[in-house]
């Protein structure tokens, strides 16, 4: 007959062992949020499984749903594969992904532009009217109080027929030290440059040039 004793060792060292196997596979993990402007929760869900199946993913953990987005736990080997596919997704459907405290794609994004920051080695296809202020304001949270950090955000019209052709473009620099924004706006090859005294004033800018407004209005200097 097992003692109550012996039958208490036995459950303590199930639990130890079940919560230490956790807490390895937590730290072999990573966790990818993934929200919308227009889809529920249980959409998203549907929306990553069903391109999973159709394109016979086995990397991809399983979506949890949560009252305003959906999170996948991902081993770690395996990140750099689930970034590249759900980004493809994402454009697709219109979600955004965030990825350690960094928003990559904010769900709305136009594939008529391409975006590129600092971090960016190249441009991405795929531009955010929503995300523009979030985006600058962690530019000019970079900045900090002794001026330009080297930051940026650069958005560029994207040719299909020409996608190395960056010649049309807007861009916006934080200036710290006068609380302001440079912004630049190349057309045919010649730059213009100008200074806003606000974000709101930058993402005004920015939005109207993207939205195909004519933006000579602004006191521009040729660079």
């Amino acid at each position: 007959m097992v003692s109550r004793q012996h039958n208490k060792r036995i459950f303590i060292g199930l639990f130890s062992l079940a919560a230490f196997k956790q807490a390895i596979m937590e730290a072999m993990a990573t966790t990818i949020t993934v929200f919308s402007p227009t889809h529920s929760p249980a959409q998203i869900r549907e929306t990553i499984l069903s391109a999973a199946k159709e394109d016979d993913v086995d990397f991809l953990g399983v979506p949890f749903t949560h009252p305003r987005n959906v999170t996948i736990e991902v081993d770690d080997e395996l990140i750099n594969d689930c970034l590249g596919w759900l980004d493809d997704v994402a454009l697709a459907s219109g979600l955004g992904i965030q990825y350690n405290d960094e928003v990559l794609r904010y769900g709305d994004e136009d594939i008529s532009f391409t975006v590129q920051t600092k971090n960016d080695d190249d441009a991405r296809i795929g531009a955010s009217r929503l995300g523009l202020e979030h985006q600058l304001n962690v530019i000019a949270g970079g900045s900090g109080d002794s001026g330009d950090s080297g930051d940026y955000l650069k958005i560029a019209h994207f040719d299909l027929d020409n996608p190395a052709d960056e010649s049309s473009y807007i861009s916006a620099r934080s200036l710290a030290e006068v609380d302001g924004w440079t912004l630049e706006f190349g057309v045919a090859g010649v730059k213009n440059t100008t200074i806003v005294s606000s974000i709101d004033d930058a993402i005004t800018t920015i939005l109207r040039w993207m939205n195909g407004e004519d933006i000579r209005d602004l006191n521009w200097t040729r660079a």
